[in-house]
Protein backbone atom coordinates (compact mmCIF):
# COMPACT_ATOMS: atom_id res chain seq x y z
CA UNK A 1 0.00 0.00 0.00
CA UNK A 2 2.93 2.33 0.72
CA UNK A 3 4.30 1.66 -2.76
CA UNK A 4 0.93 2.50 -4.31
CA UNK A 5 0.76 5.75 -2.33
CA UNK A 6 4.25 6.76 -3.41
CA UNK A 7 3.38 5.98 -7.03
CA UNK A 8 0.23 8.10 -6.74
CA UNK A 9 2.23 10.99 -5.33
CA UNK A 10 4.76 10.69 -8.15
CA UNK A 11 1.98 10.64 -10.75
CA UNK A 12 0.33 13.70 -9.18
CA UNK A 13 3.61 15.58 -9.31
CA UNK A 14 4.01 14.78 -13.00
CA UNK A 15 0.46 15.92 -13.74
CA UNK A 16 1.04 19.24 -11.96
CA UNK A 17 4.21 19.78 -13.97
CA UNK A 18 2.44 19.03 -17.24
CA UNK A 19 -0.49 21.31 -16.42
CA UNK A 20 2.03 24.07 -15.75
CA UNK A 21 3.54 23.44 -19.15
CA UNK A 22 0.08 23.77 -20.71
CA UNK A 23 -0.41 27.34 -19.49
CA UNK A 24 -0.27 30.10 -22.19
CA UNK A 25 3.33 30.75 -23.18
CA UNK A 26 5.49 31.50 -26.17
CA UNK A 27 6.52 28.49 -28.20
CA UNK A 28 8.77 28.24 -31.23
CA UNK A 29 7.41 24.95 -32.51
CA UNK A 30 10.83 23.33 -31.98
CA UNK A 31 11.77 21.19 -28.96
CA UNK A 32 15.12 19.50 -29.57
CA UNK A 33 14.64 17.18 -32.59
CA UNK A 34 10.84 17.52 -32.47
CA UNK A 35 9.25 20.11 -34.78
CA UNK A 36 5.63 21.27 -35.09
CA UNK A 37 4.13 22.69 -38.30
CA UNK A 38 0.56 23.77 -39.12
CA UNK A 39 -1.49 21.86 -41.64
CA UNK A 40 -1.10 23.51 -45.09
CA UNK A 41 1.81 25.64 -43.91
CA UNK A 42 5.56 25.32 -44.33
CA UNK A 43 7.78 23.13 -42.16
CA UNK A 44 11.51 23.61 -41.73
CA UNK A 45 13.41 20.62 -40.36
CA UNK A 46 17.02 21.42 -39.43
CA UNK A 47 19.45 18.54 -39.73
CA UNK A 48 20.71 17.79 -36.18
CA UNK A 49 24.31 17.37 -37.40
CA UNK A 50 26.83 20.11 -36.67
CA UNK A 51 29.02 20.94 -39.71
CA UNK A 52 32.13 23.07 -40.09
CA UNK A 53 31.15 26.52 -41.47
CA UNK A 54 33.66 26.26 -44.31
CA UNK A 55 32.76 22.70 -45.29
CA UNK A 56 30.61 22.07 -48.36
CA UNK A 57 28.60 18.81 -48.29
CA UNK A 58 29.20 16.48 -51.21
CA UNK A 59 25.68 15.14 -50.82
CA UNK A 60 22.68 15.65 -48.49
CA UNK A 61 19.81 13.15 -48.61
CA UNK A 62 16.58 13.39 -46.60
CA UNK A 63 14.71 10.08 -46.13
CA UNK A 64 11.44 8.89 -44.63
CA UNK A 65 12.26 5.75 -42.70
CA UNK A 66 9.28 4.01 -41.14
CA UNK A 67 11.28 0.80 -41.55
CA UNK A 68 15.04 0.44 -42.17
CA UNK A 69 14.43 -1.68 -45.27
CA UNK A 70 11.93 0.80 -46.78
CA UNK A 71 13.87 4.06 -46.67
CA UNK A 72 12.62 6.43 -49.37
CA UNK A 73 14.05 9.75 -50.46
CA UNK A 74 12.23 12.99 -49.73
CA UNK A 75 14.91 15.34 -51.10
CA UNK A 76 18.33 14.71 -52.68
CA UNK A 77 21.15 17.25 -53.03
CA UNK A 78 24.29 16.04 -54.83
CA UNK A 79 27.23 17.77 -56.50
CA UNK A 80 25.81 21.23 -55.78
CA UNK A 81 22.36 20.54 -57.33
CA UNK A 82 18.95 19.28 -56.22
CA UNK A 83 18.14 15.91 -57.82
CA UNK A 84 14.70 14.41 -58.43
CA UNK A 85 15.69 10.85 -59.29
CA UNK A 86 14.60 8.47 -56.54
CA UNK A 87 12.48 11.12 -54.77
CA UNK A 88 9.01 10.01 -53.57
CA UNK A 89 6.33 11.40 -55.96
CA UNK A 90 4.30 12.99 -53.14
CA UNK A 91 7.26 15.23 -52.20
CA UNK A 92 8.31 16.37 -55.68
CA UNK A 93 7.95 20.12 -56.07
CA UNK A 94 7.23 20.63 -52.35
CA UNK A 95 10.77 20.42 -50.88
CA UNK A 96 13.94 22.46 -50.89
CA UNK A 97 17.25 22.35 -49.04
CA UNK A 98 18.41 25.42 -47.13
CA UNK A 99 22.07 25.85 -46.18
CA UNK A 100 23.55 28.40 -43.83
CA UNK A 101 27.27 28.57 -44.65
CA UNK A 102 28.05 30.80 -41.66
CA UNK A 103 26.33 28.51 -39.15
CA UNK A 104 27.46 25.33 -40.87
CA UNK A 105 23.94 23.86 -40.97
CA UNK A 106 21.47 22.45 -43.48
CA UNK A 107 17.69 22.10 -43.23
CA UNK A 108 14.78 20.65 -45.22
CA UNK A 109 11.85 22.85 -46.19
CA UNK A 110 8.49 21.16 -46.84
CA UNK A 111 5.74 23.33 -48.33
CA UNK A 112 1.98 22.72 -48.21
CA UNK A 113 2.32 20.40 -45.21
CA UNK A 114 -0.06 17.44 -45.16
CA UNK A 115 -1.13 15.12 -42.32
CA UNK A 116 0.72 12.29 -44.08
CA UNK A 117 3.97 14.27 -43.74
CA UNK A 118 4.14 13.79 -39.96
CA UNK A 119 6.66 11.29 -38.70
CA UNK A 120 10.40 10.74 -38.57
CA UNK A 121 12.88 12.04 -41.13
CA UNK A 122 16.49 11.05 -41.50
CA UNK A 123 19.17 13.29 -42.97
CA UNK A 124 22.39 11.84 -44.38
CA UNK A 125 25.27 14.25 -44.93
CA UNK A 126 28.33 13.24 -46.96
CA UNK A 127 31.53 15.29 -46.84
CA UNK A 128 34.26 13.65 -48.87
CA UNK A 129 34.28 9.95 -48.00
CA UNK A 130 32.68 10.51 -44.57
CA UNK A 131 28.91 10.07 -44.13
CA UNK A 132 26.96 10.98 -41.00
CA UNK A 133 23.23 10.90 -40.28
CA UNK A 134 20.69 12.17 -37.75
CA UNK A 135 16.93 12.02 -37.20
CA UNK A 136 14.24 14.63 -36.64
CA UNK A 137 10.46 14.28 -36.10
CA UNK A 138 7.70 16.38 -37.67
CA UNK A 139 4.30 16.80 -35.99
CA UNK A 140 1.42 18.39 -37.90
CA UNK A 141 -1.19 20.58 -36.17
CA UNK A 142 -4.68 20.22 -37.75
CA UNK A 143 -5.99 23.90 -37.43
CA UNK A 144 -4.87 26.39 -39.99
CA UNK A 145 -2.04 28.81 -39.03
CA UNK A 146 -4.35 31.79 -38.74
CA UNK A 147 -6.68 30.08 -36.25
CA UNK A 148 -4.24 28.39 -33.87
CA UNK A 149 -2.56 29.94 -30.84
CA UNK A 150 0.82 29.02 -29.48
CA UNK A 151 -0.75 27.50 -26.35
CA UNK A 152 -3.03 25.33 -28.50
CA UNK A 153 0.01 24.14 -30.44
CA UNK A 154 1.69 23.21 -27.17
CA UNK A 155 -1.44 21.33 -26.05
CA UNK A 156 -1.47 19.38 -29.30
CA UNK A 157 1.98 18.09 -28.46
CA UNK A 158 1.59 17.62 -24.68
CA UNK A 159 -1.87 16.06 -24.41
CA UNK A 160 -0.91 12.73 -26.09
CA UNK A 161 2.03 12.38 -23.71
CA UNK A 162 -0.22 13.27 -20.78
CA UNK A 163 -2.64 10.50 -21.75
CA UNK A 164 0.17 7.97 -22.00
CA UNK A 165 1.52 9.04 -18.61
CA UNK A 166 -1.87 8.62 -16.94
CA UNK A 167 -2.29 5.16 -18.47
CA UNK A 168 1.19 4.13 -17.29
CA UNK A 169 0.44 5.34 -13.75
CA UNK A 170 -2.88 3.47 -13.60
CA UNK A 171 -1.19 0.29 -14.85
CA UNK A 172 1.56 0.60 -12.23
CA UNK A 173 -0.89 1.03 -9.36
CA UNK A 174 -3.04 -1.86 -10.61
CA UNK A 175 -0.03 -4.18 -10.87
CA UNK A 176 1.12 -3.34 -7.35
CA UNK A 177 -2.36 -3.95 -5.97
CA UNK A 178 -2.63 -7.26 -7.86
CA UNK A 179 0.82 -8.33 -6.62
CA UNK A 180 -0.16 -7.63 -3.02
CA UNK A 181 -3.43 -9.56 -3.42
CA UNK A 182 -1.55 -12.56 -4.86
CA UNK A 183 0.95 -12.45 -2.00
CA UNK A 184 -1.83 -12.44 0.59
CA UNK A 185 -3.62 -15.25 -1.24
CA UNK A 186 -0.49 -17.42 -1.36
CA UNK A 187 0.14 -16.76 2.33
CA UNK A 188 -3.42 -17.79 3.21
CA UNK A 189 -3.12 -21.05 1.24
CA UNK A 190 0.19 -21.91 2.87
CA UNK A 191 -1.22 -21.09 6.29
CA UNK A 192 -4.13 -23.45 5.76
CA UNK A 193 -2.01 -26.33 4.44
CA UNK A 194 0.27 -26.63 7.48
CA UNK A 195 -1.26 -26.73 10.96
CA UNK A 196 2.14 -26.38 12.62
CA UNK A 197 3.00 -23.20 10.70
CA UNK A 198 4.42 -20.36 12.81
CA UNK A 199 2.11 -17.44 12.04
CA UNK A 200 4.00 -14.55 13.62
CA UNK A 201 7.01 -14.03 15.83
CA UNK A 202 4.79 -12.61 18.56
CA UNK A 203 2.47 -15.60 18.58
CA UNK A 204 5.22 -18.20 18.72
CA UNK A 205 7.05 -16.24 21.42
CA UNK A 206 3.93 -16.05 23.57
CA UNK A 207 2.96 -19.69 22.96
CA UNK A 208 6.13 -21.61 23.73
CA UNK A 209 3.99 -24.61 24.56
CA UNK A 210 3.46 -24.97 20.79
CA UNK A 211 7.18 -25.67 20.44
CA UNK A 212 7.14 -28.07 23.38
CA UNK A 213 4.57 -30.25 21.60
CA UNK A 214 7.14 -30.88 18.85
CA UNK A 215 10.13 -31.30 21.17
CA UNK A 216 12.48 -34.06 20.08
CA UNK A 217 15.07 -36.06 22.02
CA UNK A 218 18.02 -35.27 19.73
CA UNK A 219 21.27 -37.22 20.11
CA UNK A 220 24.69 -36.88 18.50
CA UNK A 221 26.04 -39.15 15.75
CA UNK A 222 29.63 -40.18 16.67
CA UNK A 223 30.31 -41.40 13.11
CA UNK A 224 30.13 -37.77 11.88
CA UNK A 225 32.15 -36.16 14.73
CA UNK A 226 35.52 -34.54 14.00
CA UNK A 227 38.32 -36.64 15.56
CA UNK A 228 39.09 -33.94 18.16
CA UNK A 229 35.52 -33.82 19.47
CA UNK A 230 34.64 -35.67 22.67
CA UNK A 231 31.09 -36.99 23.08
CA UNK A 232 29.43 -38.10 26.33
CA UNK A 233 28.18 -41.64 26.68
CA UNK A 234 24.54 -40.57 26.29
CA UNK A 235 25.55 -38.59 23.15
CA UNK A 236 24.01 -35.35 24.36
CA UNK A 237 27.19 -33.39 25.15
CA UNK A 238 30.11 -32.46 22.94
CA UNK A 239 33.30 -30.50 23.51
CA UNK A 240 36.64 -30.01 21.79
CA UNK A 241 39.45 -32.19 23.13
CA UNK A 242 43.16 -31.50 23.22
CA UNK A 243 44.12 -34.12 20.63
CA UNK A 244 42.59 -36.27 17.94
CA UNK A 245 40.89 -39.50 18.98
CA UNK A 246 41.83 -42.82 17.29
CA UNK A 247 38.60 -43.13 15.32
CA UNK A 248 38.05 -44.55 11.82
CA UNK A 249 38.02 -41.94 9.05
CA UNK A 250 34.73 -42.79 7.38
CA UNK A 251 33.09 -40.79 4.58
CA UNK A 252 30.54 -39.34 7.01
CA UNK A 253 33.12 -37.85 9.40
CA UNK A 254 34.17 -34.17 9.36
CA UNK A 255 37.96 -33.92 9.05
CA UNK A 256 38.46 -30.11 8.99
CA UNK A 257 35.46 -28.38 10.57
CA UNK A 258 35.16 -29.40 14.25
CA UNK A 259 31.49 -30.32 13.90
CA UNK A 260 29.11 -33.19 14.58
CA UNK A 261 25.62 -33.93 13.29
CA UNK A 262 22.56 -35.19 15.09
CA UNK A 263 21.63 -38.84 14.64
CA UNK A 264 18.11 -37.92 13.53
CA UNK A 265 17.00 -37.37 9.92
CA UNK A 266 14.11 -35.02 9.07
CA UNK A 267 12.15 -35.30 5.81
CA UNK A 268 8.76 -33.97 6.99
CA UNK A 269 6.88 -32.45 9.92
CA UNK A 270 7.76 -30.06 12.76
CA UNK A 271 10.64 -30.63 15.18
CA UNK A 272 12.08 -28.69 18.10
CA UNK A 273 15.13 -29.12 20.34
CA UNK A 274 17.17 -27.01 22.76
CA UNK A 275 20.92 -26.67 23.23
CA UNK A 276 22.52 -25.22 26.37
CA UNK A 277 25.43 -22.94 25.41
CA UNK A 278 25.94 -21.37 28.86
CA UNK A 279 28.86 -18.95 28.97
CA UNK A 280 30.60 -20.22 25.85
CA UNK A 281 32.18 -17.50 23.72
CA UNK A 282 31.97 -19.36 20.40
CA UNK A 283 29.54 -21.91 18.96
CA UNK A 284 27.45 -22.70 15.89
CA UNK A 285 24.06 -24.44 15.84
CA UNK A 286 21.29 -25.18 13.41
CA UNK A 287 20.30 -27.57 10.63
CA UNK A 288 22.14 -28.82 7.58
CA UNK A 289 21.45 -31.04 4.62
CA UNK A 290 22.54 -34.66 4.85
CA UNK A 291 24.50 -34.15 1.63
CA UNK A 292 26.85 -31.39 2.92
CA UNK A 293 30.55 -31.89 2.39
CA UNK A 294 32.44 -33.44 5.28
CA UNK A 295 36.00 -33.28 4.00
CA UNK A 296 38.15 -30.16 3.83
CA UNK A 297 37.07 -26.57 4.40
CA UNK A 298 33.33 -25.99 4.02
CA UNK A 299 31.60 -22.61 3.59
CA UNK A 300 28.43 -22.68 5.68
CA UNK A 301 25.67 -20.90 3.70
CA UNK A 302 22.08 -21.80 2.80
CA UNK A 303 23.22 -22.31 -0.81
CA UNK A 304 25.58 -25.04 0.47
CA UNK A 305 22.91 -26.68 2.63
CA UNK A 306 23.60 -24.97 5.99
CA UNK A 307 21.09 -22.94 8.03
CA UNK A 308 23.12 -21.92 11.06
CA UNK A 309 23.35 -19.25 13.75
CA UNK A 310 26.66 -18.73 15.54
CA UNK A 311 28.41 -16.77 18.24
CA UNK A 312 31.77 -15.70 16.82
CA UNK A 313 33.05 -13.76 19.87
CA UNK A 314 31.85 -12.86 23.35
CA UNK A 315 29.10 -10.48 22.22
CA UNK A 316 28.91 -11.03 18.47
CA UNK A 317 26.14 -13.16 16.96
CA UNK A 318 25.52 -13.87 13.27
CA UNK A 319 23.14 -15.76 11.01
CA UNK A 320 25.23 -17.50 8.36
CA UNK A 321 23.40 -16.10 5.37
CA UNK A 322 25.29 -14.88 2.30
CA UNK A 323 26.45 -12.28 3.16
CA UNK A 324 26.24 -12.87 6.92
CA UNK A 325 23.50 -11.16 8.94
CA UNK A 326 24.61 -9.45 12.17
CA UNK A 327 22.22 -10.22 15.03
CA UNK A 328 21.71 -7.60 17.72
CA UNK A 329 20.42 -9.47 20.77
CA UNK A 330 19.21 -7.68 23.88
CA UNK A 331 20.28 -10.59 26.08
CA UNK A 332 22.97 -13.22 25.36
CA UNK A 333 21.30 -16.66 25.04
CA UNK A 334 22.33 -19.36 27.49
CA UNK A 335 19.94 -21.86 25.95
CA UNK A 336 19.06 -21.82 22.23
CA UNK A 337 15.90 -23.38 20.83
CA UNK A 338 15.86 -24.64 17.23
CA UNK A 339 12.52 -25.13 15.44
CA UNK A 340 12.16 -26.82 12.03
CA UNK A 341 8.96 -26.88 9.96
CA UNK A 342 9.98 -28.93 6.93
CA UNK A 343 6.89 -28.46 4.72
CA UNK A 344 6.61 -24.75 5.48
CA UNK A 345 10.33 -24.23 4.77
CA UNK A 346 11.06 -22.56 8.14
CA UNK A 347 14.03 -22.86 10.50
CA UNK A 348 13.74 -20.54 13.53
CA UNK A 349 16.06 -19.88 16.46
CA UNK A 350 14.95 -18.67 19.91
CA UNK A 351 16.56 -17.41 23.09
CA UNK A 352 14.77 -19.83 25.43
CA UNK A 353 15.79 -18.00 28.60
CA UNK A 354 14.45 -14.60 27.54
CA UNK A 355 11.58 -16.09 25.46
CA UNK A 356 12.64 -14.05 22.41
CA UNK A 357 13.07 -14.71 18.70
CA UNK A 358 16.64 -14.70 17.31
CA UNK A 359 16.39 -15.38 13.56
CA UNK A 360 14.38 -17.30 10.94
CA UNK A 361 15.56 -18.90 7.69
CA UNK A 362 13.05 -19.66 4.93
CA UNK A 363 13.84 -22.17 2.21
CA UNK A 364 12.21 -24.83 0.05
CA UNK A 365 13.75 -28.02 1.43
CA UNK A 366 14.45 -31.23 -0.46
CA UNK A 367 16.18 -34.30 0.91
CA UNK A 368 16.94 -35.24 4.53
CA UNK A 369 17.99 -32.59 7.08
CA UNK A 370 20.01 -33.15 10.28
CA UNK A 371 20.78 -31.11 13.44
CA UNK A 372 24.22 -29.44 13.37
CA UNK A 373 26.54 -28.72 16.32
CA UNK A 374 29.93 -27.01 16.46
CA UNK A 375 31.46 -26.22 19.90
CA UNK A 376 34.34 -24.30 18.18
CA UNK A 377 37.92 -23.80 19.34
CA UNK A 378 38.97 -23.08 22.94
CA UNK A 379 39.37 -19.31 22.43
CA UNK A 380 42.32 -19.01 24.82
CA UNK A 381 40.69 -21.25 27.43
CA UNK A 382 37.40 -19.26 27.56
CA UNK A 383 35.46 -21.69 25.38
CA UNK A 384 36.19 -25.14 26.79
CA UNK A 385 32.66 -25.84 28.04
CA UNK A 386 30.55 -28.38 26.10
CA UNK A 387 27.40 -27.88 24.09
CA UNK A 388 24.57 -29.73 25.88
CA UNK A 389 21.35 -30.97 24.27
CA UNK A 390 18.80 -30.34 27.01
CA UNK A 391 15.10 -31.03 26.48
CA UNK A 392 12.29 -31.84 28.87
CA UNK A 393 11.85 -35.22 27.15
CA UNK A 394 15.45 -36.11 27.89
CA UNK A 395 15.34 -34.77 31.44
CA UNK A 396 12.38 -37.06 32.17
CA UNK A 397 14.45 -40.14 31.20
CA UNK A 398 16.77 -41.91 33.70
CA UNK A 399 20.27 -40.52 33.39
CA UNK A 400 22.76 -42.84 31.74
CA UNK A 401 25.76 -40.60 32.42
CA UNK A 402 28.09 -41.87 35.19
CA UNK A 403 28.22 -39.86 38.37
CA UNK A 404 31.42 -37.95 39.19
CA UNK A 405 32.56 -40.50 41.77
CA UNK A 406 32.30 -43.37 39.25
CA UNK A 407 35.66 -43.73 37.52
CA UNK A 408 37.03 -45.90 34.79
CA UNK A 409 33.89 -45.66 32.59
CA UNK A 410 34.18 -45.17 28.82
CA UNK A 411 32.55 -42.18 27.13
CA UNK A 412 31.09 -44.22 24.27
CA UNK A 413 33.52 -42.97 21.60
CA UNK A 414 36.78 -44.86 21.81
CA UNK A 415 37.77 -46.32 25.22
CA UNK A 416 38.56 -43.02 26.93
CA UNK A 417 38.14 -41.71 30.47
CA UNK A 418 35.02 -39.71 31.16
CA UNK A 419 35.68 -35.98 31.08
CA UNK A 420 34.17 -34.45 34.27
CA UNK A 421 33.16 -31.34 32.26
CA UNK A 422 30.82 -33.52 30.21
CA UNK A 423 28.90 -34.71 33.26
CA UNK A 424 25.52 -33.17 34.16
CA UNK A 425 25.60 -30.35 36.73
CA UNK A 426 24.67 -31.42 40.28
CA UNK A 427 22.00 -28.71 40.49
CA UNK A 428 20.69 -28.20 36.97
CA UNK A 429 18.79 -25.05 36.21
CA UNK A 430 15.01 -25.57 35.92
CA UNK A 431 13.83 -25.73 32.34
CA UNK A 432 12.59 -22.37 31.08
CA UNK A 433 9.65 -24.19 29.51
CA UNK A 434 8.13 -24.85 32.94
CA UNK A 435 7.75 -21.13 33.45
CA UNK A 436 6.74 -20.36 29.89
CA UNK A 437 3.57 -22.42 29.33
CA UNK A 438 0.79 -20.07 28.28
CA UNK A 439 -2.70 -20.71 26.85
CA UNK A 440 -2.75 -22.64 23.60
CA UNK A 441 -3.41 -20.72 20.37
CA UNK A 442 -7.08 -21.03 19.43
CA UNK A 443 -6.28 -22.23 15.92
CA UNK A 444 -4.27 -25.29 16.99
CA UNK A 445 -6.69 -26.47 19.68
CA UNK A 446 -8.63 -28.88 17.39
CA UNK A 447 -5.41 -30.38 16.12
CA UNK A 448 -4.30 -31.23 19.68
CA UNK A 449 -7.41 -33.19 20.67
CA UNK A 450 -6.47 -36.67 21.82
CA UNK A 451 -2.76 -35.75 22.09
CA UNK A 452 -1.11 -36.96 25.30
CA UNK A 453 0.72 -34.08 26.92
CA UNK A 454 3.57 -34.78 29.39
CA UNK A 455 2.60 -34.05 32.97
CA UNK A 456 4.63 -31.68 35.13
Amino acid sequence: MEMASSSGAWLSGCLVALVFLCLPMRVSGDTGNFHLAPLGGTAELPCPLALWPVSVPTAVTWLRSPHPDRSQAVHVFRDGKDREEGVMPEYKGRTAMRRDAREGSVSLEIRQVRLEDRGQYRCQVQIGNLTREGTVTLQVAAPSPGKISSSAMALAVILPFLGLLIMAGVCLIWKQKRSKENLLSDHAKEKGNYMCRIKTREQITKNIFFLFLHELAVTLDPDTAHPKLMLSEDRRRVKLGERKQPVPDGPQRFDFVVSVLGAEYFTAGCHYWEVFVGDKTKWALGVCSESVGRKGKVTATPANGHWLVRQSSEKKYEALTSPQTILRLKEPPRCVGVFLDYEAGVISFYNVTSRSHIFTFTHSFSGPLRPFFEPCLHDGGKNTAPLIICSELQKSEPSTVPKPEEKGQANGDVAMKVDPSLLPPQAPEPSPLRDMILPWPSDIGPALQGLKVPSF
